[in-house]
């Protein structure tokens, strides 16, 4: 395996009624280790958290924290704009043996003060005690207009267990910056994965690697080989899928995507699901070119 410390953030399993499928973990969870994932990062944005009870995520984070191979990483997003939900969740997964807990800011409605964010997430990080917190920035979802390399430097001198970034965005230039306070980043950007190494990536948190976890291995391997251009062309696979799921709603065929490539979730909830009968069949079409691709890079 590369370098690269590579988390999946996994799919939530549903049965075909909608509810939640725990008997799909296990499988998951061992598909994962044996693909050289290095650990779950549940209940994020691939894993639906908007659309699932407080119930249902703590249901889910113990299903996984019940089958967690041996050395094998376990992280729960608890982010919520109900404080005490969050500050619940946090606690929930410390009990359950996460390595760390993320959140995001509040997220409908943004906090109008750097401030603000700050004291949300102090109060979840003081529910996680001594748990390691990274704050989850993904813009594109939250709608955030705050800077992350400003929250987590005024979050760094109240939260001495702030030590990670999830950082889900287009800005390197941010992404450097949030580098400089001396956090970990885990880049975001599945697409972008060759230009988080070029300004120094070292961990990622992604919804490709449920699938492509391989293919990112060799990237990297090619890359700190002094061979750019060929950790591009094998990252092809990567910009395909993103060119492919705009057009089709994004999330929502992510996850589809996933399950032909590893153990099947399930549709996606409402309002990413369920695909119409031209995603279902691009999705088809599409996966039968992955496993080809992951195959070959297996065998090089």
């Amino acid at each position: 395996m590369s370098r690269l410390e590579i988390w999946a953030a996994t799919p939530t399993p549903f049965d075909p009624d909608g509810r939640l499928d725990l008997s799909v973990v296990e499988a998951q969870a061992e598909h994962l280790r044996s693909a050289g994932v290095s650990g779950a990062f549940v209940a994020g944005t691939t894993g639906e958290f908007p659309s699932l009870t407080t119930d249902e995520r703590r249901m889910l984070l113990e299903a996984w924290a019940a089958v967690r191979p041996e050395g094998f990483g376990l992280a729960a997003q608890v982010g919520s704009n109900d404080l005490a939900q969050a500050a619940e969740l946090a606690a929930h997964a410390v009990d359950h043996g996460v390595d760390f807990v993320a959140a995001t800011a509040p997220f409908y409605g943004e906090a109008p003060r750097v401030e603000l964010v700050v004291d949300h997430l102090a109060r979840i990080a003081e529910a996680a005690g001594e748990t390691p917190l990274c704050y989850y920035h993904i813009p594109s979802m939250t709608g955030s207009t705050h800077l992350p390399a400003d929250v987590v430097t005024a979050a760094r001198e109240r939260i001495p267990t702030l030590t990670g970034v999830k950082f889900t965005d287009e800005d390197l230039i941010e992404c450097d910056r949030i580098r400089a306070t001396g956090v970990k980043v885990f880049f975001g950007r599945d697409e972008l994965l060759p230009a988080g190494l070029a300004i120094g990536v070292e961990a990622v948190i992604g919804s490709l690697y449920n699938g492509l976890a391989p293919i990112a291995h060799r990237v990297v391997e090619a890359y700190d080989s002094g061979e750019p251009e060929r950790a591009y062309e094998l990252h092809r696979p990567f910009r395909e899928i993103a060119a492919v799921a705009g057009r089709h709603g994004g999330l929502g065929f992510v996850k589809e995507l996933m399950n032909r490539l590893g153990p099947d979730a399930g549709a996606p909830r409402t309002p990413w699901g369920p695909l119409d009968a031209a995603a279902v069949a691009e999705a088809d079409a599409l996966a039968d070119r992955l496993r080809v691709a992951v195959e070959q890079v297996g065998k090089s």
